[in-house]
């Protein structure tokens, strides 16, 4: 039989049990198209130390399968392979092995994914294999794999993605009105309803309910798409679209092949419990979401009038809800023309934010499944096991800490006030930059205690809480090194995406280390990253005020210098280049002198802030903590603002309070009168002139009944919501509640609240963002607003 071989990306991956025997299915993506790839005689693969397999044996009641292997426990104790037929057997052994007190380590890698792990496979894969015959009926050809292997850097192939917008129209009880499909070049709204003869050419129109989805899924087929975007697609679109098949028992065979959307927890309707065979889903909120994207609404409205200057084709987005159903009843052509300018906006925003490449790239880096968001300890044991394995030892069954945690990041106490002239110098991927110098590894932690204790190996590298570690081939230094190497290549390339995804990821592993609900987990990886992180910011402190100039804050990784009064500085650029520059060189011979090691440790000039503020604690003269306020001039001499921590940034306060905050530090910055400015905008709030710029914005986190403080304003707010539309949705967990501080608290704005408490604006929302200016004025806000009094 002629062996093949395939090369492509791996959409999605399953296990499945075929006459009693585990098989592990990949969809392929080629040049030439989609294909099955399977691997047949699979086992599920666990480990346990070898003195306990014997008692294991006997315990269980099948034959289970061990073989010694060359590899270590944490704890320098021999491990033995089990292979099991099936998860369920897992399952069974787990319970076993609980109950005697007996360790499995890595239990919980599930097998179609271990495969690629050990392999070094994360999104390209190559396969040899032969092909199988199949039903004449089926149109993607099924590889038998005998080998697969990571495709190599030079043999890569450019393998297309077809991708189309997804997005249904619904009644308020969920019956499907419609449902848009948008892709490149094409456009489409199945469309519920009698055939009208003036009407958009994408409008095809069907009967009824039922037919609409028997023509999806006939379009699945057809189309094919290998990737579905949307907005909200999985737990509104596809969750909804699930519903109504189970309602009128039609297989939702959407996936590849003629396969089935299912999903992996019965109810539970999210992104990691999907499984569509063969083709990869892509939330627009999500992805946005992981690339740090930051809106003060995710809606589509909102996201899209922000990235594409354009809007939802409907006139009240508020009330869409009614305003759709009344579109479906009078005008499905302009129902029509929404829906699928909907897909296109979702669409567009892809295309503008380039979240398609960014999934790609996260894809590539981390191993993990196509599309999956998240998963940052996943991400961490798809790169770390394989190099773990090969070094002799399985990853550990759980945390080591007991409760001995690491401190955060450090944060200097400010000096309070208001400067001109302050450089802002950044350790350029602190972290990283740590864990690389200093040999930060959980391999080499252990190596490194049992090389010190055991041993008596004075070369170890000491770090905190009574680390050591081994200067012997440590794993992750290796990876953060490779992944900086990368990240630099594609600056060098503006390849935005993959650089993004690189410093996502690279962020990441400080806080998967930090986290207990990683196995790899020990308190003194993650105080030997933060407070080395913490000796790091002293010690660069005290060499820039050796240096002549004055620290005046700092915080985890950014020092803010300022040059002083009457400094005489003609080329400030050239002073924070050369501050940058000389730290590094420092740190080099520090690290050479104290550790014998090179320094990846890296001081970037950022920003020269020609006029700051670091505003005090309230009601305290004490400097406040990630809080401040700067202005650089543009190429054109106009001023731009840094707001960091303030409430101008944060979305749970009025847009009034936003907007004075931002409008107040212009004009105290250009040297305008601010007091002027305050009281026309006090006496403009209480003569009700500001009324739309005092709603307030807020998500609800959980189900209005889980809120223990039931007087939370938008809590309040979405309960008297309910009563008014007689609608309970409105009080579940991510609904957006808008409401207005009244003389009787808060109220929804659908109730159209008349008496608005203006004097709760003026002394919560105004009164806290204008102190600071004000103090810095010599004036106070209640002498202010006094005053205006007298004048009335």
């Amino acid at each position: 039989m002629t062996n093949t071989h395939v090369k492509g990306r791996v959409l999605t991956r399953h296990a499945i049990y075929r006459h009693g025997q585990l098989v592990l299915q990949y969809y392929i993506k080629t040049a030439e198209g989609p294909v099955l790839a399977e691997l047949y005689h699979s086992e599920v693969i666990c480990f346990c130390r070898q003195q306990d397999v014997d008692q294991l044996s006997q315990k269980v009641g099948f034959a289970l399968k061990a073989e010694t292997i060359s590899l270590l426990s944490f704890a320098h104790e021999p491990i033995s392979a089990l292979y099991l037929k099936s998860n369920t057997q897992l399952k069974l052994l787990g319970r076993i092995a609980s109950d005697i007190g007996i360790t499995l380590f890595e239990a919980d890698i599930r097998p179609e994914q271990r495969y690629l792990i050990e392999r070094f496979i994360a999104l390209d894969i190559e396969c040899s294999g032969h092909y199988q015959e199949r039903n004449p009926t089926s149109t993607i050809p099924l590889l038998s794999i005998n080998r697969a292997r990571k495709m190599p850097s030079n043999e890569l192939v450019d393998i297309p993605l077809k991708m189309v917008s997804l997005d249904f129209e619904c009644s308020f009880t969920g019956e499907l009105y419609s449902v848009g499909l948008y892709g490149a070049d094409y456009q489409c709204v199945f469309m519920v309803g009698e055939p009208q003869a003036e009407c958009h050419d994408f409008i095809v129109w069907v009967q009824n309910e039922v037919e609409l989805i028997h023509h999806l899924i006939a379009w699945f087929s057809d189309y094919d798409p290998d990737i579905i975007i949307g907005w909200a697609v999985v737990t509104f679109d596809l969750a909804l679209l699930f519903k109504r098949c189970v309602l009128h028992q039609i297989p939702l065979l959407i996936g590849r092949g003629h396969t089935e959307l299912s999903w992996k927890v019965a109810d539970k309707y999210r992104p990691e419990t999907l499984s569509l065979p063969g083709r990869v889903v892509l939330d627009g909120i999500d992805w946005l979401k992981a690339a740090f994207y930051q809106f003060d609404s995710f809606s589509l409205e909102s996201v899209s009038r922000q990235l594409l200057s354009e809007g939802k084709a409907i006139d009240h987005v508020e009330n869409r809800g009614q305003e759709i159903t009344h579109l479906f009843e009078q005008d499905k052509n302009a129902l029509a023309f929404y829906n699928i300018t909907d897909c296109r906006l979702v669409w567009d925003i892809f295309e503008k934010t380039q979240l398609l490449d960014f999934a790609i790239e996260r894809a590539k880096l981390t191993g993990l499944e196509f599309g999956r968001v998240g998963a940052s300890i996943a991400a961490f044991y798809h790169l770390y096991l394989p190099h773990l394995h090969r070094s002799g030892f399985v990853a550990p069954a759980q945390p080591a800490s007991q409760g001995l945690e690491s401190p955060g990041g450090y944060v200097m106490s400010s000096i309070p006030g208001y400067y001109k002239d302050v450089l802002v110098l950044d350790f350029k991927s602190l972290y990283p930059s740590i864990i690389r110098t200093f040999l930060i590894d959980p391999k080499g932690l252990v190596e490194g205690l049992y090389a010190r204790e055991v041993k008596g190996d004075a070369t170890t590298v000491a770090g905190y809480l009574g680390a050591q570690f081994s200067r012997k081939s440590p794993i992750l230094p290796a990876l953060v090194a490779s992944l900086a190497e990368q990240r630099e290549l594609a600056k060098r390339d503006r390849n935005a995406p993959l650089s993004q995804a690189i410093k996502i990821i690279m962020n990441s592993l400080y806080g998967v280390l930090g986290s207990r609900g990683c196995v790899f987990h020990d308190a003194k990886l993650a105080s030997s990253i933060t407070m080395r992180g913490h000796q790091i910011m002293k010690l660069t402190k005290q060499w820039i005020e050796e240096c002549g100039y004055q620290v005046i804050y700092g915080d985890t990784d950014s020092t803010f210098v300022w040059l002083g009064d009457n400094h005489g500085i003609k080329d400030i650029q050239a002073v924070g280049k050369h501050l940058s520059v000389s730290i590094t060189q420092r740190w080099l011979e520090w690290c050479v002198e104290e550790y014998q090691l090179d320094s990846y440790l890296e001081l970037e000039f950022e920003t020269h802030f020609e006029q700051f503020i670091m505003p005090t604690l309230r009601g305290s003269d004490e400097g406040s903590k990630k809080r401040y306020v700067g202005a650089v001039s543009n190429d054109q001499q106009q001023l731009t603002l840094t707001f960091k921590g303030m409430e101008q940034v944060r979305s749970d306060w009025s847009p009034i309070a936003r907007r004075m905050q931002y409008h107040l530090y212009e004009l105290f910055f250009k040297g305008e009168d601010v007091i002027d400015f305050l009281s026309n905008e006090l006496a403009a709030i209480k003569c009700g002139a500001r009324d739309n710029e005092l709603i307030f914005k807020k998500r609800l986190r959980r189900n209005v009944e889980d809120y223990t403080a039931k007087s939370s304003p938008h809590v309040k707010a979405a309960k008297q919501l309910a009563e008014l539309l007689g609608d309970v949705s409105v009080t579940r967990k991510g609904q957006q509640i808008r409401y207005i501080m009244t003389l009787t608290g808060a109220q929804t704005i659908e109730a159209k609240p008349q008496n608005i408490d203006y004097e709760y604006y003026i002394c919560k929302q105004i009164k806290p963002i204008a102190e600071p200016i004000l103090q810095l004025c010599g004036h106070s806000f209640d002498s202010l607003v006094n005053n205006q009094l007298l004048l009335l």
